[in-house]
């Protein structure tokens, strides 16, 4: 039962045959319906989450290695269903689903200080290429080559499918260039010693 309703949040209660709270004691079932979550979930991180690049690559890293634990469930070692409907029901609350309806009732704002910007960025350069940062690159140079070539800000946010301040945002945001230039030194580097 608690997964029925924790999938209720995700799709609405009209969208979902009602009666299917026995369907999820089959672990096979009970792993296709997650992973199913899972994407709505990643699809609702990339929509929301279009000004903190670090933020929205963290949470989709997150989700995949989620979507990795749960391919690896059997029959022996299916036992939380509670618990990971709870953990469903709680993401569902976090970027905005309520009232079974499917739909969002709020918008969740991440906000970073300069100074946490700036560590967070430094930190994360550090690590090895994080999922994501290539499309992230690739999208800044999209959007500098639209620029350069006279497209105006709502011109180029209508293309990419963001708004006038993410393009503004991802246009001064050197410090993606920056980081995986840095990466892709360090790899190589790594690869001739």
């Amino acid at each position: 039962m608690p997964m029925e309703i924790a999938e209720q949040e995700y799709f609405g209660v009209n969208k979902r045959p009602a009666g299917m709270a026995s369907a999820y004691s089959n672990c096979s079932y009970f792993k296709k319906r997650s992973r199913i979550l899972l994407n709505k979930i990643i699809k609702r991180i990339e929509n929301i989450i279009t000004g903190d690049e670090t933020l929205r690559l963290m949470l989709v890293s997150d989700i995949r290695i989620l979507d990795i634990e749960f391919k690896e469930l059997s029959h022996e070692n299916y036992s939380e269903i509670d618990i990971i409907a709870s953990f469903f029901s709680l993401i569902a609350h976090l970027l905005g689903w309520a009232h079974f309806e499917g739909k969002f009732y709020r918008t969740p704002i991440y906000h970073q200080t300069d100074e946490q910007q700036m560590e967070d960025l430094r930190k994360m350069s550090t690590l090895k290429l994080p999922y994501g940062l290539y499309e992230c690159y690739k999208r800044r140079r999209i959007i500098k080559q639209l620029l350069s070539e006279g497209n105006s800000y709502t011109t180029v946010a209508q293309i990419m499918r963001l708004t006038v301040s993410n393009i503004k945002q991802l246009e001064k945001a050197k410090h993606i260039d920056d980081m995986y230039e840095k990466i892709l030194i360090e790899r190589n580097k790594n690869v001739s010693e």
